[in-house]
């Protein structure tokens, strides 16, 4: 399984989220069936994270001084099994481009908190089935028809954006911290390090394992 995590600049909050998991990772022993990368839309590539970045994951006890910003390539998209995103315009950004990744797109805040009923229930043993069942639950929208041509790249997207204009919140998104003080900053740190805890939590990592989730 491939994660990719993504931002607007590739030098804050995607790469928290990607140290984070590639943290809990390292304890579980999960790195040869998990990767995890993080890209960002706008990013400027080889930028270094800001020195508030540094100093709060070095709080945390994380070094990311040696990540270098990417910009979003066609081919990381392509390869990821799972795109999580820090905010709902990434989403939509991202998907105007990358449109036949409709299927695998969310904000992290988005897939933990309401993937978090449903992974708990999940009890198909195929990994690949198991994450397909919850990208679709998850992207459900209450009272809408599927239209005809369930498989056409239009009317998923037709139903992308109209599950976001039904769930537009603040709660699925994690705000930009770059210009901010240090203690907001941290207070994002933490609200990431949180969401990529509950995303191991319910045993998406262990989807690679065909094992019913924990939550």
């Amino acid at each position: 399984m491939e994660i990719l995590f993504v931002c607007t600049g590739n030098v804050c909050r995607s790469v928290m989220a990607e140290a984070f998991l590639k943290d809990l990772l390292a304890l579980s022993g999960d790195t040869r069936k998990v990767r995890v990368s993080s890209a960002g839309l706008d990013a400027r590539e080889g930028e270094t994270p800001p020195l508030e970045v540094l100093e709060v994951m070095a709080e945390m006890g994380l070094d990311v001084s040696g990540h270098r910003a990417r910009r979003l390539e066609a081919k990381e998209v392509d390869r990821a099994d799972l795109i999580l995103t820090m905010a709902m315009h990434n989403s939509q950004r991202l998907l105007t481009t990358y449109q036949e990744a409709v299927d695998k797109v969310f904000t992290l805040k988005e897939f933990v908190l309401q993937g978090k009923e449903r992974g708990r229930d999940m009890g198909l043993e195929d990994p690949e089935d198991r994450l397909r069942e919850l990208r679709q639950w998850i992207r459900h929208v209450e009272g809408l028809e599927s239209g005809p041509g369930e498989g056409e790249l239009n009317e998923k997207l037709r139903l992308f954006f109209l599950h976001y204009f039904h769930i537009y919140d603040h709660r699925f998104t994690i705000d930009d911290p770059l210009g901010q003080s240090l203690n907001f900053m941290r207070r994002t740190a933490v609200e990431i390090r949180e969401c990529v805890r509950e995303l191991a939590g319910f045993d998406l990592l262990r989807l690679t394992h065909g094992e019913r989730g924990r939550v």
